[in-house]
């Protein structure tokens, strides 16, 4: 833990706190250090080797929904007021907030008040839930929106925000021929808790595939690689796995840490035949890569009953929220996991023909082709610190 005050010289401050954010922020922390300024603030190890000074361990960042953060509330409480004093200090410049709207939303409205310049990339997704939110932005003229999805810029349209369209960094991935093996890929999720929670369910989806595999294939029967996003969480993922099976991990079930290069894990889903993934930037990745995929998840009971509430969208899963229509299957499991449910996740995997999933994977990279780079969008927000 580091305290901003102790900075010497005037910083651009940097939130994002999840790993879906830390890779957007590396190449934001790359383009403000290539610019000559400073970066503080909070980020995961990608944006930390690009020059981030880190404020808090990224590691107790990432939750998901009611039931995880109150645990967290305090921690949580600790690492924001933190970021509060250090977006008010005079040496603080700019703000750039990378989604994780429970901390980035809190300080727009510090922002707003304070009159200081702010980029929030990715912010609140109001086309899914909460529009009200967007109201923050109205007669904010020194916050930027920067959104990567259609479906984003027109609901902050229609809610009298203007957005900047920017290039989803999955596009800057070169489609090329690599060969898969049968093998399955489960992505329980980035956030500690959630993952764990995921995890058995995925785990009874991947013992389904194997045993239909069998039944309708010649050959070996595939092996099943369980994703730890990052190495913080590769132990808790192999003791819960040790857990399941009695102390003892079978042959066929490892886990393996996540490529942190975006290219290298894009590669690396792309030899996989299929995947279970829980909602969120993995199903957008593997759906760009052309891997038949189902995604999953088991929210807690907070989450799940606020979700019913408040959630008004038809789909969970950004491919399909992008496209508008059902390209990729969505499952949430509210009960113990059985055999029916097992089957018919894996009957929708096993319906996805490689044909059709390539070109979905077409059409999606296309959609996240337009706008401006992240190096152009930070340089434009950067250069009224120049001026000065």
């Amino acid at each position: 833990m580091r305290n901003a005050n102790e900075e010497k010289s005037p910083y651009i401050l940097i939130c994002a706190g999840e790993d879906s954010g830390d890779m957007i922020g590396a190449e934001v922390v790359a383009s403000v250090v290539r610019h000559g300024f400073k970066a503080v603030g909070t980020g995961g190890p990608l944006m930390q080797e690009q020059g981030l000074s880190p404020l808090w361990d990224y590691n107790e960042l990432p939750v998901s929904g009611v039931g995880d953060v109150v645990p967290k509330y305090f921690s949580l409480k600790n690492v924001f007021e933190i970021l509060s004093d250090a977006a008010e200090s005079r040496k603080c410049l700019g703000i750039i907030a990378i989604d994780y709207p429970g901390f980035n939303m809190r300080l727009a409205r510090l922002a707003k008040k304070w009159g200081k310049p702010m980029l929030y990339v990715g912010p609140p997704q109001i086309w899914a839930w909460k529009s009200k939110r967007a109201s923050l932005f109205k007669q904010a003229d020194k916050i930027r929106l920067a959104v990567f999805f259609d479906i984003e810029a027109k609901a902050y349209q229609q809610m009298q925000c203007e957005t900047i369209r920017l290039k989803h960094p999955v596009t800057c991935w070169k489609h090329r021929h690599i060969e898969r093996k049968p093998d399955m890929v489960l992505l329980p999720g980035s956030r500690r808790a959630s993952a764990l929670r995921n995890l058995p369910a995925f785990v009874a989806v991947a013992e389904k595939y194997r045993n239909i595999w069998a039944e309708r294939y010649k050959g070996p029967i595939p092996d099943v690689v369980v994703m730890a996003s990052r190495e913080s969480l590769e132990v808790p993922l192999l003791v819960a796995l040790e857990q399941l099976h009695d102390g003892r991990l079978p042959s066929w079930l490892k886990v393996a840490v996540a490529p942190k290069q975006l290219s290298d894990r894009l590669d690396f889903y792309a030899s996989f035949s299929a995947a279970v993934t829980s909602f969120g930037t993995s199903t957008l990745e593997m759906a760009c890569v052309g891997t038949p995929f189902a995604a999953c998840m088991v929210p807690d009971f907070l989450t799940f009953s606020m979700g019913r509430l408040m959630v008004r969208s038809e789909f969970l899963s950004l491919p399909n929220a992008i496209l508008g229509c059902g390209v990729t299957p969505e499952f949430i499991i509210r009960n113990k996991m059985n055999n029916r449910m097992a089957e018919s996740i894996v009957d929708a995997i096993f319906q996805q023909d490689y044909g059709t999933v390539c070109e979905i994977a077409l059409r999606l990279r296309k959609a996240l082709n337009v706008g401006k780079t992240t190096d152009e969008l930070v340089s434009e927000f950067l250069a009224q610190f120049v001026e000065r």
